[in-house]
């Protein structure tokens, strides 16, 4: 029996005779062919989980981050027509604009670097 490597990165165990496919896969995890599919799909299901979880987490720290960026204010004199000096504080973000825009950027992040990852991978 040898392995070696199809194409599209399925891995390919052959018998003694050249043309005989023990098996094929994609999951580079050695030993996924021998476990039964309803344990597989449970594993995976976890793992889903597992990761939705962690999404879920991101997502919060990063409405957190927005709640921060936008709650910045400065401190700007005015001036009412008599010509009096009074301080007020003024926003130095739009809080409607900005969680838009910072909403929109982190929901593409995903789309943005694969797309970079498969350029950068394509370029030779």
């Amino acid at each position: 029996m040898w392995t070696q490597y199809g194409a599209n990165g399925y891995i390919e165990e052959y018998y003694s005779a050249p043309d005989s496919v023990c098996f094929s896969s994609l999951v580079l995890i050695p030993g996924t062919q021998l476990m039964s599919n309803g344990f597989l799909g449970l594993v995976y299901l976890i793992f889903l989980l597992y990761l939705f979880l962690g999404i879920a987490i991101i997502a919060d720290l990063f409405m957190a981050a927005i709640e921060v960026i936008t709650s910045t204010t400065t401190l700007t004199t005015v001036y009412d027509k008599e010509g009096n000096a009074y301080s007020t504080e003024l926003p130095v973000w739009n809080a409607t604009i900005a969680n838009l825009t910072l909403m929109a950027l982190g929901s593409s992040a995903p789309e943005i670097l694969l797309a970079v990852i498969e350029t950068c991978g394509t370029l030779g």
